[in-house]
């Protein structure tokens, strides 16, 4: 039969098994173009062949067959497959820019304003004098958080909140150690920290880099006139505790303050200052 093709067929084509294409069959998702009345063979043609790969792309993207369903059952216009894939986006712009970062071996990479999402933490208080204290502190707590049966979000990493100016060699300091959570892990021993709009820069290179970094942060937000409504955060996104094939020169951080919300005015003047994101 012209432009309609068997099931071992379209298997080859897509690269993909015959239970795949029956689950998509049982999810609602596809139809055959025809079916043997005689004999229960299936064909397909064109439009399911192009289907088919279309919704392998969206698996391949972390999204599921009931997000594939969404789309097609809007048209394409779904608000809640839009926000998904912005998530996922903004996932990997973090990984390829934090990669990007210790390949070209800068100190570190452009500032940029951000929107923090709502936290849901586990979080306890620490002193310290070093930055070898603060991810042993981190390390430990979240080996509480294990053994308290919470699931860390894998979207977020733990951050600390410095409660004072922190510098090396300075005597102690206090610091607030935090690992965010699934939202369903909320109860009577968590923190919840609300959206909120902040100023970000990523940080590359061993402890003495990282506390230039404090310093040249704080500069940068006095002369953009930013107003912090909250201590700065530290974020080990690779480092100490986040896996021992990383030396001290490989680590990489990021800075944020809570600012004031910005209006647009705000934001345009920020951009005029060259406050713009690299890609």
């Amino acid at each position: 039969m012209k432009n309609l093709f068997t099931i071992g067929q379209v298997c080859k084509c897509c690269g993909v098994s015959r239970s795949t294409i029956l689950r998509m069959e049982n999810r609602g998702l596809l139809s055959p173009a025809r079916v043997d009345e005689n004999t229960g063979y299936r064909y397909y043609d064109i439009y399911n062949v192009t289907k088919i790969l279309h919704i392998q792309m969206f698996l391949n993207m972390g999204l599921t067959y009931d997000d594939a369903y969404s789309y097609y059952a809007s048209s394409g216009k779904s608000p809640e497959i839009l926000a998904a894939l912005e998530s996922r986006l903004a996932l990997l712009t973090r990984a390829y820019e934090e990669m990007k970062l210790r390949m070209d071996n800068k100190q570190h990479l452009q500032l940029e304003i951000i929107t923090l999402p709502e936290y849901v933490c586990y979080q306890k208080e620490f002193k310290g004098t070093s930055w070898s204290d603060k991810y042993r502190d981190m390390y430990n707590l979240f080996g509480e958080v294990v053994e308290k049966g919470y699931r860390p979000l894998i979207s977020e990493r733990i951050f600390v909140i410095n409660n004072n100016d922190w510098s090396e060699n300075e005597g102690e300091n206090t610091y607030t150690c935090c690992v965010p959570l699934e939202p369903s892990c909320a109860d009577a021993n968590t923190v919840f920290y609300p959206s909120c709009t902040a100023f970000s820069m990523l940080c590359y290179g061993d402890d003495k880099a990282i506390s230039k970094a404090h310093i040249e942060f704080d500069e940068k937000i006095h002369a953009l006139g930013l107003k912090p409504t909250g201590y700065k955060r530290g974020i080990g996104i690779v480092s100490g505790y986040t896996g021992k094939e990383f030396s001290r020169e490989n680590h990489v951080s990021r800075l944020i303050v809570p600012i004031e919300d910005l209006d647009k005015e705000e934001i345009d003047r920020l951009n005029r200052s060259g406050l713009i994101k690299n890609r």
